[in-house]
């Protein structure tokens, strides 16, 4: 008589964040399927990002989550509810009967608690979902004193989502090979002729992140300068076009040879292809920065304003990241010193700049200043430990 097949027992992680956060969950979801092999796990995230996951070959589904849809039904939603609420119920319904026993919520807002509801199967909501909740309480608490205080958090965001799925890193950086995709004709040699390739992310998310355009016009001036072979690619969404061709106006025409200008012109298929051609990525906390590590490029950020290296810097073994003092404004830059470390010289501080190399272990992703201080170490722990215990108990076996 033949078996029946065993049920399949299916999972979702919600992540509705920007495209650095997606990139930054990876290790999580690396950690989830290494625990549960068993196991169907799905993946709710924005509609413009799906591509990011398509070669992760762990991942059953990727559900795009359309914004702007959702967004038009909350507004609409006290004039014409019954409507309103048709309309969400048509779009559930078109993907599929998709429900979960458990689903991961890794944003702390309303509309992933929304999510959660819609997509947990009722019949299994009860054990396994108050589980993950009470996992996840703790980490939620430690993610909201870090945003008030401000303090001396060592634990990278990528790995508190780790531990907020119940699950311990993997100390080693998620890498995905680049889509197969053509890239514009006029960038198709980005990357194929011999040369030390930087790609430039030329803004970020928010503006008080953003490295002014003459500071990278400064950058790129000393950095072929001094490569005879360098070259320099500047990427960015289509909003930043306009800063980086005044970057490239405002250089000497001489240099214009050696500068590719890839910004808005690239979907994010062929983003992650630009990237992997370029032996850097160099930038401020932004999505590019992050999405270049994922396919195997060396990241060198320059943090500054609310970014903090300890939480959201370069996730993976060998990056580098300039961290800014203070949260004001920054008056130097870190030009020559990155100049000199991308370049094989070691990385060394400058005014109102410390300089750190990211490092991984049981623990996840650190960063290191050269200082040889134990007790970051034995501060990471403690936090593992108070959010986590039966979690380090696994750990420490």
């Amino acid at each position: 008589m033949p078996h029946e097949p065993a049920p399949e027992h299916r999972d979702l992680v919600i992540q509705m964040a920007r495209l650095g956060d997606l990139v930054q969950t990876l290790p999580a979801i690396e950690s989830l399927h290494e625990a549960y092999p068993e196991r169907t796990l799905d993946i709710l995230c924005a509609a413009p990002l799906t591509v990011i996951l398509a070669g992760a070959g762990h991942i059953g589904r990727v559900i795009p989550w359309d914004g702007t849809q959702w967004q038009a039904w909350a507004n609409g939603w006290q004039a014409n509810p019954t409507a309103t609420l048709q309309a969400m119920q048509s779009y559930i319904a078109s993907l599929g009967e998709m429900t979960y026993e458990r689903v991961y919520p890794l944003n702390q807002h309303a509309r992933s608690r929304l999510m959660t509801q819609l997509f947990s199967s009722h019949s299994f909501h009860g054990h396994d979902q108050d589980d993950i909740e009470t996992a996840m309480r703790p980490w939620r608490q430690h993610l909201r004193q870090v945003a008030q205080e401000r303090g001396a958090n060592r634990i990278h965001l990528a790995d508190v989502w780790c531990g907020m799925c119940g699950v311990r890193p993997r100390g080693q950086a998620p890498l995905l090979a680049p889509p197969v995709v053509e890239l514009p004709e006029d960038l198709a040699e980005i990357g194929e002729r011999p040369g030390l390739w930087i790609a430039l992310a030329t803004g970020a998310g928010e503006a008080d992140r953003c490295v002014a355009p003459a500071v990278w016009r400064q950058w790129i001036r000393e950095f072929l300068a001094q490569t005879q072979d360098g070259q320099v690619v500047l990427i960015g969404s289509g909003t930043e076009r306009e800063s980086a061709q005044a970057i490239v106006e405002a250089l000497p025409t001489l240099l214009h040879g050696r500068i590719w200008d890839a910004t808005g012109r690239t979907t994010l298929s062929q983003l992650m292809r630009l990237l992997h051609r370029c032996q850097w990525v160099i930038g401020a906390d932004t999505g590019p920065l992050h999405l270049g590590t994922l396919v195997g490029t060396r990241a060198l950020g320059w943090y500054f304003s609310r970014a903090r290296l300890h939480e959201t810097g370069p996730y993976g073994e060998g990056h580098w990241v300039y961290q800014h003092a203070t949260p004001a404004q920054p008056q130097q830059w870190p030009i020559m010193e990155s100049l000199a470390l991308m370049c094989g010289d070691q990385g060394r501080h400058t005014t109102d700049w410390t300089v750190w190399r990211s490092r991984m272990d049981r623990w996840g992703a650190y960063f290191d200043d050269g200082s040889g201080n134990n007790g970051v170490e034995h501060s990471r722990a403690d936090i593992w430990r108070a959010c986590a215990p039966d979690l380090c108990e696994s750990m420490a076996a």
